[in-house]
């Protein structure tokens, strides 16, 4: 194993547990990890199936630097780190490096913090920054897709993605569609398997639009539609059908570059009280636009969506506004609890959202009682009607439980949900579960389900892969590593085919 310390960590010590005492995000499994490192052949208990032959790439929040203010430090502010699982022949290799945006070099530059979170209400203005800098610090920390042959890492307030190298994941610059955009890109594009394209958004809260677009392989612009925002809603991820760009928009707002916001220390994210839910469809081709109005709930993320006469069904994972009226600091509740008070959020849960276009009208119903995010399906099926759906979750917490406990299959056809706690004895944390067609499939859950977990009594994690066909069964293969890797949002399976 070779283990190579990143840049001295600055204005704080090594173990980032003496940055707070109270602040969950940087605790735990959430206590960033400071070291890049390179491990050649891993533990594997059990077999890996010799199909696989790519690379599984997480993306996680993993803070460089001690925060301003460690109290009010937001998960989603950490420095990106990207970790990578590479198969081949059986045998699983790893390494982690951080992604060297613009903000994090100044900073070791530096040798301080010069930037405030994007989330994180510190009350403090931004320091000076050197000529040049940019205005907030992007930090790539959301998700890695594959597209035009290269490994992009993705945050949601750039006009571009930063390219990575796919097997030391050095960052070799950044991937900007020649500059063709000018708005913050998503960091959840999605993949329509019936026209080989990749359809994603962005937004421009300065100019008020919102911009949606599809790529060819090759990263070519192949479509682009644009109409009017009226409102700086929050927006995460977005889903689409066959002739559809669909979005939710609930109760939070999000202005990164408002003048008052955080640049001013003051956070990007604002709670609007009594805003009623807004849904939005635009045609893939026309560009035509229809608004919905619903009731107030945010849409976390998407599983999948599909056209069903005169209606789309939705399904997705949906944190509900219980306090319709409060009046709070969004960023100390969304999308868990930061601080020891009632939350006016609801935790995760599965829905079903049914858009009734003859009608003009939006029905929304709830899946189980468990907990569930970070929804992903068999991306086979996208845009078309799907029958699975997997998930992380909350299912039969310990009294202690601060997080997801299991992975889930719920399956839509006949209404079972099945659960992989992976370990009887205490609770283990699971990330996003990523599903991995077996070539040749005759079913659509006929592969496999792969998902790193964390283990609280080894302080380390592991990438355990799952027979989807057996999802509640003993794992395939159990592949350990003896370091954490923080808990995180997105990833994905990048077969070696799909590189240059």
């Amino acid at each position: 194993m070779l283990n190579k310390p990143s840049q001295p960590d600055v204005s704080g010590p090594p173990d980032s547990g003496l940055w707070s005492v109270t602040n969950p995000f940087l605790q735990g499994p959430f206590e960033p990890l400071f070291n890049e490192i390179v491990v050649r052949d891993l533990e594997i208990v059990g077999k890996v199936p010799v199909e696989l032959d790519g690379s599984l790439y997480r993306a996680s929040s993993n803070q460089h630097a001690r925060p301003e203010s460690p109290e009010k430090f937001h998960w989603f502010d950490g420095d990106g780190m990207v970790h990578a699982f590479r198969i081949r022949d059986g045998k699983v290799s790893y390494c982690n490096r951080f992604v060297e945006t613009d903000g994090l070099k100044l900073e070791r530059a530096a040798g301080r913090p010069l930037y405030n979170g994007i989330y994180g209400a510190t009350g403090k203005a931004q320091r000076d920054l050197p000529p040049g800098a940019p205005m907030i610090k992007s930090v790539a920390n959301i998700n890695v897709i594959a597209l035009a042959g290269r490994v992009l890492a993705m945050h949601e307030v750039d006009s571009f993605y930063w390219h990575l190298d796919p097997d030391n994941l050095d960052t070799l610059g950044k991937f900007d569609f020649d500059g063709r955009f000018n708005s913050m890109l998503t960091a959840h594009p999605h993949f329509d398997p019936a026209t080989n394209e990749m359809l994603a958004y962005g937004l421009n809260y300065q100019e008020m639009f919102v911009e949606c677009m599809s790529f060819s392989p090759a990263g070519r612009v192949t479509s682009h539609v644009k109409t009017d925002m009226p409102i700086k809603a929050f927006v995460h991820d977005f889903i689409f059908t066959e002739n559809y760009y669909i979005f939710f928009f609930g109760p939070l707002r999000v202005d990164p570059y408002g003048k008052d916001t955080v640049i001013q220390g003051n956070g990007a994210l604002s709670f609007e009280a009594d805003s009623p839910g807004r849904v939005l469809l635009i045609h893939r081709k026309s560009g035509a636009v229809k608004w919905l109005e619903t009731r107030s709930f945010t849409c976390d993320h998407y599983l999948n969506a599909y056209e069903l006469g005169d209606k789309i069904i939705v399904d997705a994972t949906v944190t509900d506004t219980m306090i319709p009226g409060a009046h709070v600091n969004a960023a100390e509740f969304f999308p868990f609890p930061l601080v020891n008070e009632p939350s006016p959020f609801s935790g995760p849960q599965l829905w079903r959202l049914t858009i009734d276009l003859a009608r003009d009208s939006v029905s929304t119903d709830r899946i189980g009682e468990f907990g569930a995010e970070f929804v992903r399906p068999n991306e086979g099926v996208m845009g078309r009607k799907h029958r699975y759906g997997y998930m992380a979750g909350t299912h039969a917490p310990a009294p202690d439980n601060r997080g997801f406990n299991c992975l889930i299959k719920h399956d839509y056809e006949t209404g079972r949900t099945q659960f992989q706690h992976l370990c009887s004895a205490y609770e283990m944390l699971p990330g996003e579960p990523i599903y991995v067609a077996r070539k040749d499939a005759t079913a659509e859950d006929d592969g496999w389900i792969l998902a790193v977990w964390y283990d609280p009594r080894r302080n380390a994690s592991e990438l355990v892969i799952l027979a989807a066909q057996d999802f509640d069964g003993e794992p395939i293969a159990r592949i350990k590593l003896d370091h954490r890797v923080p808990p995180g949002f997105h990833g994905n399976w990048i077969p070696r085919s799909a590189l240059r």
